[in-house]
């Protein structure tokens, strides 16, 4: 490498560090310049959360834009470039070590039919020898070993010498792998991938001896230039009539190749988030590779990282699904900062984010507007796992001490407690146990699967069925035409029963139907997928629901006249009265959060929806709950804004302008470079949204909360109605106080002075009986404390009184017994609304002589079919049967006696 000395890097009062010149964050940057240079189009990074059924987290760069590259969409350039951020946690046990990160970005460039195999090779190595400044000495690459163009374009027209040019088998050179002897079915082609020297001091030498010892892979191409098709003999490889080209670079380890780091945790993207931990920890990083103290460190900046990335874009934590992944990231974070770098008693995660929004907000600015929840969550996450940690400690201690620890309830300590299998296995290992490491990872796997199951991955795209596969990767996208008309002329161009494709369903069936065009809306950003029906001339369907998975849309339906067939010509009607049910409430909740940020604060996000024909449901970021003042001033500003009959406007604009007007993007949503903006009374609402909306406010008719309450910690849930439910729920409560006046007798207008002249009259007949039901205790108490006989001596009294229908009265009868039997011991039992009550109370002088109050009502509540307990002076218990109150008395009678003999 030429150029590039590294050089001192001080962040803040953090250690000094060494970075180089050409640092990762400006890798990324002249990547993305030099293929916009090339033609390529830039696009922004998609979300973790891919829009791929059978994937938790975007993994490739290339993610994204499979149904570019399977033909069923039309890409908005033929050729596009990216810094992907992606996540992957096969390798998590292994973070730590220098080498692997869960997070990463990937850079690639795409091309759809455009630029091919010379492009990408030739442009590969301009970037890599004259824009990052790498010598030709320090690499070396691999080809397929039949791809001649490819060995031809490395050797002649990049000038590499033929022996750094390696021939390989499809196993390692062909995508997918093994794809011609395996007789995969679709799109595929030959690879070559560019490699790095890590010990350029030594002499070169021309034989392979594989990737991680001393040749790092930095650059993957991939030429999609066939398609397999056939079985057996008759399997061959088609040429695609448009050729595809799919690369891929890792950022972080390849700018710490380049500048010859040690790893990608001393590149700038990651090294920051190690300066800011020995800053709060007074801990000094040395980068060594196994010493625990630096697996500390590295574990945390990675999955510090990860956490932030997933909270913005999303994903909260949780048992199941991406939660689930979420959660165990930061767990593991925050266990190797209790245990190596001396964060025991506060909270610690909470205070590395702002480095990682530091860092990578040049690129993700969307992190530094977030960073206020991203705080919230990850403190409210520590915070709780902290208690719930001591609590797995304790349940250990307790699995220890029986002598054996089976792998599952060692997962069962993790899944429930958040206790390492790390730390478990240590404390085991100190008492001479052995941890079935082999049953906590079945165990693990088996929680994997289900939490898999439980995200919704899968579905109609999770199939093991090649037919289905091969129908649904062969469709267009479906065109949505519902925003402007809620009926349209459509083909069927798929069917499919029981997860199998169909030529034709018959009356009573149950099918997803593929349509080439609809105006049915697909479930998402909360709105519920559209109701209607198909028609056709031979059959028609009942529409029950309609859902969208990687750009088709599946209309979930029911045959409920003649034969429905591929093929055939439909009139696609949508059920309008509840689409315009569901629109009025989609225009509502926009409203909603408009008046909760005007009464609440600018800190109000939307943290989920429902919209339904029914009700709408609001969630939102708040600390607290809203008061009776709250609410009324939230439901009033909605229906003014509904009385001032403000326009809806929706357009499509680009998000940079969208942006500039100042439009609220949604939490946890992907937006392109176009995005749909939908506005009510021009700046009083504007956000992005894809749903469907009213033309003018008032078209929303009356608004009513309904409820509101806590959803999660640090958020809250609002629950609301309009238009014809509203209606509804106006005059059923007409309807009660018509009811309620008839009652008292009064005119409606004068039902609350009237109850509450009531309630008061009853609040004074309460104290009344509270005032006689004390004096008649006290009697009670007189009178059965006069009743007290010695028990091995020990003034004692045993007995049932009456009109004490609660353990409270029970209790306190008890007290002024006992206060008027000095050094004695009370027993009492009374039967209350279908249940039996006992209490004992026992003085310090009886205590001392061995009364136990515990032990008395026990024997008691047993006698009766119940149990119970308490300390040697007080104890209470319950039992079942009354008609036995007597017999359980003399028992506990029987007891006192033998504590005292």
């Amino acid at each position: 490498m030429s150029g590039h000395a590294a050089r001192a890097f001080t962040k803040g009062d953090a250690a000094p560090y060494t970075v180089a010149d050409m640092q990762a964050r400006e890798l990324r940057q002249k990547y993305l310049e030099f293929f916009e240079q090339k033609g390529a189009l830039r696009l922004p990074s998609d979300s973790l959360v891919a829009d791929d059924p059978t994937l938790l987290f975007t993994v490739a760069g290339m993610v994204p834009f499979k149904a570019y590259f399977e033909g069923r969409a039309t890409p908005p350039r033929d050729s596009l470039v990216t810094a992907q951020k992606c996540l992957r946690t096969v390798d998590i046990d292994d973070i730590g070590d220098t080498s692997h990160c869960t997070l990463f970005e990937m850079m690639g460039n795409f091309s759809f039919g455009d630029y091919f195999k010379e492009e990408a090779v030739t442009w590969a190595w301009e970037f890599l020898t004259g824009v990052v400044g790498l010598a030709p000495e320090n690499l070396r690459v691999t080809v397929f070993q039949d791809d001649d163009e490819a060995y031809d374009l490395w050797t002649k027209t990049c000038g590499l010498p033929a022996d750094r040019v390696t021939r390989l088998g499809e196993k390692t050179n062909y995508w997918p792998a093994n794809a011609i002897v395996e007789q995969s079915q679709g799109p595929c082609g030959p690879c070559s991938e560019i490699f790095f020297d890590l010990r350029p001091d030594e002499p070169f030498d021309t034989a392979w001896d594989g990737e991680g010892t001393r040749w790092l892979e930095i650059w993957n191409l991939v030429f999609t230039q066939f398609t397999g098709e056939g079985e057996g003999e008759k399997y061959r490889l088609v040429p695609l009539p448009k050729k595809n080209i799919d690369t891929g670079s890792g950022l972080e380890r390849t700018a710490a190749a380049i500048n010859r780091l040690s790893g990608p945790f001393e590149t700038d993207v990651l090294r920051p988030i190690i300066a800011s931990l020995e800053a709060l920890s007074g801990i000094s990083y040395t980068a060594t590779p196994d010493a625990l103290t630096d697996i500390a460190f590295r574990r945390i900046a990675d999955h510090a990282r990860a956490a932030t990335f997933l909270l913005s874009d999303g994903v909260t934590p949780d048992r199941t699904g991406r939660g689930y992944v979420l959660r165990r990231l930061m767990r593991r974070a925050i266990v190797a900062g209790i245990r190596r770098l001396g964060f025991e008693h506060e909270t610690f995660l909470d205070q590395v984010i702002p480095t990682v929004v530091e860092v990578m907000q040049d690129a993700y600015p969307e992190l530094a507007e977030r960073e206020s929840y991203l705080l919230e969550q990850v403190r409210q996450e520590e915070t709780l796992f902290r208690r719930t940690l001591q609590n797995g400690l304790a349940r250990l201690e307790e699995e220890l001490a029986k002598g054996t620890l089976s792998g599952e309830k060692a997962f069962d300590l993790y899944d429930t407690f958040g206790l390492p299998f790390e730390i478990t296995r240590e404390l085991a290992g100190e008492r001479g146990l052995v941890v079935d490491e082999t049953g906590y990872r079945e165990a693990e796997e088996t929680a994997r699967q289900r939490s898999r199951a439980a995200s919704g991955l899968g579905g109609t795209w999770d199939t093991s069925s090649e037919a289905l596969l091969s129908l649904l990767k062969s469709l267009p996208l479906t065109r949505f035409v519902g925003y402007a008309q809620t009926e349209a002329q459509a083909k069927v161009v798929g069917l499919i029963v029981d997860g199998t494709p169909a030529e034709s369903v018959s009356e009573g069936q149950n099918v997803e139907i593929l349509l080439d065009n609809t105006p049915f809306y697909a479930e998402a950003g909360g709105q519920v997928g559209d109701f209607g029906a198909l028609r056709g001339v031979t059959g028609a369907v009942r529409v029950t629901d309609t859902k969208k998975q990687n750009g088709l849309y599946f209309h979930r339906a029911t045959v409920v006249q003649g034969i429905l067939s591929v093929g055939d010509a439909v009139v696609a009607e949508v059920d309008t009265e509840r689409r315009r049910d569901v629109m009025r409430n989609h225009t509502a909740t926009h409203l909603l959060h408009r008046a909760l940020r005007d009464r609440l604060g600018s800190h109000v996000q939307q943290r989920g929806s429902l919209v339904a024909p029914e009700r709408l449901r609001f969630d939102f970021a708040h600390g607290g709950g809203l008061s009776p003042a709250d609410l009324e001033a939230v439901e009033a500003e909605v229906n003014g804004a509904i009385l001032r009959e403000l326009p809806v406007v929706t357009e499509e604009l680009p998000i940079s302008e969208a942006k500039e007007l100042g439009a609220m993007m949604l939490f946890g949503e992907k937006y392109g470079d176009v995005v749909r903006v939908v506005s009510v009374g021009g700046e009083f609402s504007r956000e992005f949204c894809g749903g469907t909306h009213v033309g003018n406010a008032a078209q929303i008719g009356p608004f009513r909360l309904v409820s509101e309450g806590s959803a999660a910690a640090g958020v809250r849930r609002i629950e609301a109605i309009t238009g014809r439910a509203a209606e509804a729920f106006d005059a059923a409560n007409n309807e009660r106080i018509k009811t309620i006046a008839a009652l008292l007798g009064v005119p409606a207008a004068q039902t609350p002075e009237t109850i509450e002249k009531l309630q008061a009259e009853v609040k004074s007949l309460r104290q009344a009986l509270a005032q006689a039901q004390r004096a008649q205790t006290g009697n009670q108490a007189a009178a059965l404390a006069g009743e007290a006989k010695s028990l091995g001596g020990v003034l004692v009294v045993f007995a049932q009184p009456t009109g004490v229908d609660t353990g409270d009265a029970l209790s306190a009868l008890a007290d002024d017994i006992l206060d008027r039997v000095p050094g004695g011991v009370v027993v009492l039992g009374a039967a209350a609304n279908g249940k039996v009550i006992f209490v004992a109370k026992a003085s310090r002088d009886a205590v001392s002589k061995g009364a136990k109050a515990g032990e008395i009502v026990k024997a008691a509540a047993q006698v009766t079919g119940g149990g119970g307990g308490g300390r040697p002076d007080f104890a209470q218990a319950g039992g079942k049967d009354s008609s036995k109150i007597g017999d359980a008395l003399t028992e506990a009678e029987m007891v006192l006696a033998r504590q005292l003999a």
